[in-house]
């Protein structure tokens, strides 16, 4: 059953791809086409069948891993690119040509529609079980020790008081809360959404980034973009159509964002010299947003995240 995500597979290597063949008896591999733009990870490609029919290939982690991804995009189908096979550790999926990236300004205007898909998300898996109580024990256990590696990361990037308010402020949150799990859709960002225009259809497409996670870890990556309290209420009004909304408090809502930035901040820490110069550059500012919010007296949903 699925539990806490693990770390995202590394970038795909073409030449690696070239001498695994997955769907060899269904795939030219010989056609291997990058997928445009950072939200894909580096663990996806765009391969062509005989008949020049384009797909996408997701590498996962492992053969488990896909197995877990293709349970948790069949719970909400329609949010999703469909998955048309699974072979050892790969995935094939549905291509979406006719469908483009969202704008900002597109993003915004779709935090209802947004909140609603997360709060399907939500509703099915529970339906399904997802997570078991097992499966909850092992992420809970795994999201502490997460936690723990994160606070030590910090260390040398912001100055101890810092450091030191933010485990307090953690641990605070973390009586109050513990740690909810739902299964989430880990980034919210405008380039994981495709539209296609023709009738407004809407998908999430960073499928590796669907997994068990603390509740409402899509809406602490969405606040990024949407970082104002009319975008906060835009989403939580989507969500109210579908679920109660009653969990979705500004307090809630900065315990993830505190829990989701130390994450992508120490992720980030970790792999410095792994990164292109564009996400190297933009650690600074995160630093400094992990810092106000950790240093803020009362939550506020005006966070000013956003940078253009």
């Amino acid at each position: 059953m699925p539990t806490l995500a693990p770390r995202r597979p590394r970038p795909i290597d073409p030449e690696r791809l070239l001498r695994e063949r997955p769907f060899a008896e269904r795939l030219d591999l010989a056609r291997i086409e990058p997928v445009p733009g950072f939200a894909h990870s580096g663990t996806a490609c765009f391969v062509r069948d005989r008949s020049g029919r384009r797909y996408k290939l997701r590498a996962c982690a492992s053969a488990g891993r896909a197995h877990e991804i293709q349970l948790l995009l069949g719970l909400a189908p329609s949010s999703f690119p469909h998955v048309l096979g699974r072979e050892r550790r790969f995935l094939l999926i549905e291509a979406l040509d006719e469908h483009r990236p969202l704008g900002r300004d597109e993003l915004l205007g779709r935090l209802p529609e947004i909140g609603a898909m997360v709060a399907s998300l939500h509703a099915a898996a529970e339906r399904a079980g997802l997570p078991d109580t097992a499966g909850r024990l092992r992420a809970a256990a795994r999201a502490h020790l997460q936690r723990a590696r994160d606070l030590r990361l910090l260390a040398g990037a912001v100055d101890p008081e810092t450091r030191g308010a933010l485990a307090d402020k953690l641990q605070v949150y973390r009586r109050r809360y513990g740690v909810p799990l739902a299964v989430e859709m880990d980034d919210l960002h405008k380039a994981n959404f495709m539209l296609r225009e023709r009738d407004g259809d809407l998908r999430y497409v960073d499928e590796e980034g669907v997994a068990v996670r603390p509740r409402f870890t899509g809406l602490a990556s969405l606040v990024k973009t949407a970082d104002r309290e009319e975008h906060w209420q835009a989403f939580r009004r989507g969500y109210g159509q579908v679920r109660d909304a009653s969990p979705i408090t500004p307090e809630y809502t900065e315990y993830v964002v505190l829990l989701d930035t130390l994450r992508k901040v120490a992720n980030k820490l970790r792999t410095a010299e792994q990164l292109d110069e564009e996400r190297r550059s933009k650690l600074p500012a995160e630093i400094e947003d992990l810092r106000r919010v950790v240093h803020r007296k009362t939550p506020s949903l005006d966070f000013g995240f956003f940078r253009g």
